[in-house]
């Protein structure tokens, strides 16, 4: 009886236990969902019933990109626009009202990773925010990689990533000006790792597009069928056996791989990375689409979902780490118990699973709570680093070491605040700055920030662990460490905002949890962060919210009530220069958000102020912050020589927020400030330091801000001109009328009003005269909505006005005397009657883009140029590189290239200049470029044909009185070329290029006897010491896809030129054609290094009344290598060039780091060459069927990843020759 008793017990706990065990979130995970077929999909069905039958317990659905095929949503207006949308309603119509639904950027998203692909995920993210629901959202937002956590209940975590971001090769948010939280891939892995560790003892989902591991076509995994009949991929019912050809594609997709496949060098770096840190964090989950069908695998307790057959299937193989895998239309769902076990499921057209995969979620590590001492106040100092002798500071700076080295007292940081404890949120950002985010129970939050830098994720990686890290860290101390603590009674006498960050010691808390090893012991800045409501915050505006600036941005743009107060944008900048702040990025500011009839108004609010007061002393640091090379660091001192260049950081910023502002408020806001910003002021604030750092620099840097502060109205200006050569007055997504008025003096008045639906004025929402002689362009942007530009006044101005109406139904009205360029689609804007214009409609869908981060600035640079070769010895020489920017000008309006050397051993002097203009002639672009050698430029002749000789004995000939028998051959010459050009891209890869030439040569007489003479001699005419002038045309046509053309590892080059050129020296003269033709491939393989396979082949012929210069030259510095320059001349040439280039491994150098490997080489070719008489005059039987033949090897370096530098021994019949090369032969 007893017995029975405790069964009866055991059953009736074990029963009241999985009773208990509940379900308590659903995750569903769909894949690649992007048609409209995805509502007939069998699945759906299934999902649905689980929805409705179990609505208790919370639910999210994610599709996990590809959301719409084939390239993303279109912009509005285009044919495929509506498609799209009913696209996106169809996946979202699967969901239940009450779940969640995120979608994840695919390739396809993002334009099929072609370019402007960023524009397609901003279409696809304001549709669904159009539909203003909380739930529903694509994240991450405005094409930022992520990572976005999302907390779903007590035990999950979603974590969404954009992977193609990460992929994509072309224009992104990414670097120091994204808006993005995480701006680099450093800066998304260390993310993510700070997300894993947080959430330790929770189940962590990670959503990604891409997968890690998968067994699919993406995988290189591919059926029989598709190497025997492959075209059936083109086309189901393509039915053509290839074997052997056909199996080409499925192999390239396998070893080497497109940028979307697992083999693909750049998917395999992002694998890497999020792979080695899930593996630290076991029980993650990682799920992702882009192959169309399902898998399951696991690697190191990590378990990988593969979910991509939303309305695709194709091919997959159970193998290497997969435990499960199915071709069928289906889904994931992940299910998360209240037990804590989690559930992976799989399901196609039927509710019970194809595969489950069940387990715990992984439990918390526990802490390290040991006790921390009871210290209320430690001694500490900012950084013991910066010590400098008398040398390092000549050349590097004196700096504020002493002020870092400098001890002071600070006050150990109490978690608890005026509102109750204080816990960690989350780690912050920044590149240079260990941060933590903290947040009280009412919800305020505030940072901590180390104030020691650690400048190493800011560096390239290829410098990291270098001198340059050492000097990158070293000029940290050009930084007060405490300049923060004073800007807030500077800024309070101002009148802008502020944070009030002090100064604390971060004890080794256990606070700290997870954080502690890393922030423990560390002198910190405390302060308010801004962000959320700031009501009782007057040091904030008491603004009813705060936000980013990529949120007032997209406000702006979304409603023309929504507006920025630019006097208060213009005095907090100038308030920036005035202390020398030079880092104002848009991410340095937050912004204050104060509700306004109708709209909302915005004031920004300055963040991280490390960078005031940052000097500039040391020769080095003097010479690098010069106009060419990075004047915003041009440091805090009693004058500033370029303004507008220390304002570098904030160059899209400025643009944005103060295009209104006319001379007369630069000018009175300076005023304001040099009246506000008073001596007493100035003292006072920076006496709050402590005594023992004020009197370090503290009256130093007192005399400095009196003496800028004295100047400031000029620096305003200065700045003021720079702003308004080219103004941008954009618009908002709702109606505007913008009226154009030219004014007296050549002066342009633009007025912008809100308009009502019907068109009728409702009230003026800009203003600005553009004054002639400062503006020399204003370009305005209607952006979306039905907007009206209204032109009036005949008074000339050579002041510009571009119209960009943008979409909607737009209005051109223009009866002035100028013409306005006028830029929309051709039925985007209906034009009144009678108006003058210049039409610049396309049919483009880019005609329309805002890009607020177009501005570049104009360079005027410097350059020093060396070159070597064993016939000319050393050119050494100079110039300089003039570049300028303009509207749509990519990547630039006009380049300008200057450059001479000279040869020491020849005396030659070569003169190079390259003129470029882009979309000179629609998108034609121009180019010039003038080649002059002279006086002693020199070339090799050996004599026509194909076995000429190279007499190496020839210098014991006394009477010809050689030092070298090279000299022999020697051909000195005169020469100008001039080419001009228009060029032109040819789809994704392809280039055009044709123009007219001009060819002026005049052969030396060499003063003793040479070869050239005895060649003469041969001759009808003579042809040394006269001048030969040819003109003509040539034109050039190629493919470039090559991954990257300095150090190539993939990919193909092809280009063919002819040139037609006439003698016009006299009537009788005649006329060439010369044509070439290049193919080179590249590929690389593992074995077990990198292992690079190039080949080329090169070929050309020439036909006509040609010169001996103007012959097919094979040459032995570019083309054949073991033989001279130069070397064999004829009427036609063919050469091959074959390659393998192994890397070995990693200079790991403190001077030069670099990767070094080794290459072997193998060329062979030759010319071919009749005289009058059919025959070959170089070999005795008057025919030749030689191959000449070079092979050798080499090393070579990639210093910091950034560029090739090889050396090369080669060997022929002729001997053996030594090359040095910035860069490979090809």
């Amino acid at each position: 009886m007893l017995r029975i008793g405790w069964l009866f017990l055991t059953l009736v706990g074990v029963n009241f236990a999985l009773a208990q065990d509940k379900d308590q979130y659903y995750l569903y995970l769909i894949g690649d969902a992007g048609l409209s077929s995805v509502t007939s999909a069998p699945y759906v069905t299934v999902i649905q019933s689980q929805l409705n039958q179990n609505d208790h317990v919370a639910s999210s659905v994610v599709f996990m990109g590809d959301n719409i095929y084939p390239r993303g949503l279109e912009a509005a207006g285009h044919p495929w626009r509506l498609e799209g949308e009913k696209i996106l309603m169809a996946q979202i119509n699967i969901a239940s009202e009450k779940s969640n639904v995120f979608f994840v950027p695919g390739n396809h998203d993002w334009k099929k990773g072609k370019r402007n692909g960023n524009r397609q995920i901003l279409h696809q993210q304001a549709w669904i925010d159009s539909l203003n629901k909380e739930n529903i959202q694509l994240l991450p937002k405005n094409g930022c990689p992520g990572p976005v956590e999302i907390a779903l209940g007590e035990k999950l975590t979603l974590v969404i990533l954009d992977t193609q971001w990460w992929l994509h090769p072309w224009e992104k948010e990414e670097g120091e000006n994204s808006l993005c939280d995480f701006k680099t891939r450093q800066e998304v892995m260390g993310e993510v790792e700070d997300i894993l560790q947080r959430n330790q003892g929770k189940q962590v989902v990670i959503t990604a597009h891409h997968p890690v591991f998968t067994y699919g076509e993406h995988g290189g995994v591919y059926t029989l069928k598709d190497h025997i009949f492959p075209l059936t991929a083109v086309s189901k019912s393509l039915y053509l056996p290839l074997p052997v050809l056909g199996s080409i594609y499925p192999l390239y997709r396998k070893v080497f791989g497109n940028i979307q496949d697992v083999a693909h060098p750049a998917y395999k770096e992002w694998t890497s990375a999020i792979s080695s840190l899930m593996e630290q964090y076991p029980g993650t989950i990682y799920a992702a689409g882009h192959e169309h069908n399902l898998q399951y695998s696991t690697k190191d307790s990590v378990h990988y979902v593969v979910s991509g057959s939303g309305v695709k299937k194709t091919h997959v193989k159970q193998k290497g780490y997969a435990e499960f895998v199915q071709e069928e239309l289906g889904f994931a769902r992940v299910v998360v118990k209240s037990s804590g076990k989690v559930r992976i499921e799989y399901y196609t057209n039927n509710p019970i699973p194809v595969f489950t995969k069940e387990f715990e979620i992984q439990k918390k590590p526990t802490d390290d709570l040991g006790a921390m001492a009871d210290l209320k106040w430690v001694t500490a100092r900012a950084s013991n680093q910066y010590a400098a002798g008398k040398s390092r500071k000549k050349w590097m700076g004196a700096n504020y070491r002493d002020v870092w080295a400098q001890e002071i007292k600070a006050p150990v940081f109490d978690f608890k605040s005026g509102n109750g404890e204080l816990k960690i949120v989350q780690r912050g950002g920044g590149q240079q700055t260990l941060s933590l985010r903290l947040e009280d129970p009412e919800g305020k939050q505030y940072t901590l920030r180390s104030i020691e830098k650690y400048p190493e994720k800011a560096i390239p990686e290829a410098f990291r662990e270098t001198f340059a890290k050492d000097i990158v860290q070293d000029q940290i101390s050009a930084a007060h460490p405490y300049g923060a603590l004073v800007i807030p009674y500077l800024a309070e006498a101002a009148g802008i905002y502020h944070t009030n960050p002090k100064v604390v010691w971060l004890a080794d808390d256990p606070r700290l949890g997870s954080y502690r090893k890393t922030f423990g012991n560390r002198l910190m800045l405390f302060e308010e962060r801004p962000n959320g409501k700031a009501k009782d915050m007057d040091f904030f505006g008491n603004a009813d919210d705060i936000e980013s600036t990529f949120k007032v941005l997209d406000q702006l743009t979304k409603d023309n009530d929504n507006y920025v107060d630019q006097s208060f944008v213009l005095r907090s900048r100038l308030f920036d220069l005035w202390i020398g702040d030079w880092d104002r990025h848009d991410d340095q500011w937050r912004w204050a958000e104060f509700d306004k009839k109708g709209g909302k108004m915005y004031r920004p609010i300055p963040r991280d102020r490390d960078q005031a007061f940052f000097v500039n002393e040391g020769r080095i640091p003097r010479l690098v912050s010069k106009k060419w090379a990075l004047p915003k660091l041009q440091g805090f001192d009693y004058e500033l020589k370029w303004p507008a260049g220390f304002m570098f950081n904030a160059r899209y910023f400025d643009r944005s927020f103060l295009t209104a502002m006319e001379k007369s408020d630069w000018i009175r806001e300076a005023n304001f400030l040099q009246s506000a910003l008073t001596d007493e002021v100035i003292e006072s604030a920076i006496n709050q330091w402590p005594q023992e750092i004020a009197g370090l620099h503290g009256e130093e840097i007192i005399k400095k801000l009196k003496a800028r502060r004295e100047k400031l109205t000029d620096y305003a200006l200065n700045h003021y001109y720079f702003l308004s050569e080219a103004v941008n007055v954009v618009g908002s997504n709702k109606h505007e009328l913008f009226e154009v008025e030219y004014m007296e003096k050549g002066d342009v008045k633009v007025t912008v009003f809100k308009t009502k639906k019907e068109g009728t004025i409702d009230k003026k929402i800009f203003e600005r005269k553009f004054v002639n002689g400062e503006t020399r362009e204003v370009r305005l942007y209607g952006l979306d909505g039905n907007d009206a530009f209204k032109f009036s006044g005949d008074n000339p101005s050579k002041i510009k006005v571009r119209v960009i109406s943008g979409e909607g139904k737009d209005l051109l009205s223009s009866v002035a005397g100028n013409k306005p360029l006028v830029y929309d689609n051709r039925e985007g804007i209906t034009i009144e009657a009678q108006s003058r214009f210049k039409d610049k409609r396309s049919d483009d869908p880019a005609v329309n883009e805002y890009n607020r981060k177009e501005f570049k600035y104009n360079l005027l640079a410097p350059l020093i140029t060396a070159n070597y070769n064993i016939d000319d010895g050393m050119f050494l020489g100079g110039g300089f590189l003039a570049t300028t920017h303009g509207f749509r000008k990519d990547p630039f309006k006009t380049r300008h290239l200057f450059l001479g050397s000279y040869a020491i051993n020849t005396s030659s002097f070569n003169f190079k200049y390259n003129g470029q203009y882009t979309q000179l002639i629609r998108q034609w672009n121009g180019e010039v470029d003038l080649d002059v050698k002279s006086p002693n430029f020199v070339n090799n002749f050996f004599g026509l044909g194909n076995e000429s000789v190279f007499d190496k004995n020839i210098d014991d000939n006394p009477a010809l009185n050689l030092e070298r028998s090279i000299d022999y051959y020697r051909l000195r010459f005169k020469q100008w070329s001039l080419n001009l050009s228009l060029s032109r891209k040819v789809g994704s890869a392809g280039f055009l290029k044709l123009g007219p030439s001009l060819q002026v040569v005049e052969l030396e007489r060499p003063e003793a006897n040479r070869l050239i003479k005895d060649y003469e001699a041969t001759l009808a005419a003579p042809i040394l010491e006269k001048t030969k002038t040819f003109a003509g045309a040539n034109y050039s046509w190629g493919i470039d896809n090559r991954n990257n053309s300095v150090f190539t590892t993939r990919g193909m080059y092809f280009e063919q030129s002819s040139a037609l050129m006439k003698d016009w020296t006299n009537s009788e003269s005649g006329s060439f054609n010369a044509h070439q033709a290049s193919l080179a491939f590249y590929q690389s393989f593992k074995f077990p290094a990198i292992l690079t396979l190039a080949a080329r082949v090169t070929g050309g012929i020439t036909n006509g009344d040609y010169q001996i210069y103007q012959a097919q030259i094979l040459d032995g510095r570019t083309e054949l290598r073991g033989f001279r320059k130069t070397r064999f001349y004829g009427d036609s040439k063919l050469v091959f060039n074959n390659e393998m280039r192994l890397k070995l491994g990693s200079i790991r150098s403190y001077i030069l780091p670099a990767n070094i490997g080794i290459l072997g080489f193998y060329d062979v070719g030759r010319v071919w060459y009749e005289d009058s008489n059919g025959i070959d005059p170089s070999t005795l039987s008057g025919q030749s069927s030689v191959w000449h033949k070079g092979y050798g090897g080499g090393i070579w370096l990639t210093p910091f990843n950034m560029a090739v530098v090889s050396i090369e021994a080669a060997h022929s019949v002729e001997g053996t020759l030594g090359y040095f090369r910035l860069g490979f032969l090809f």
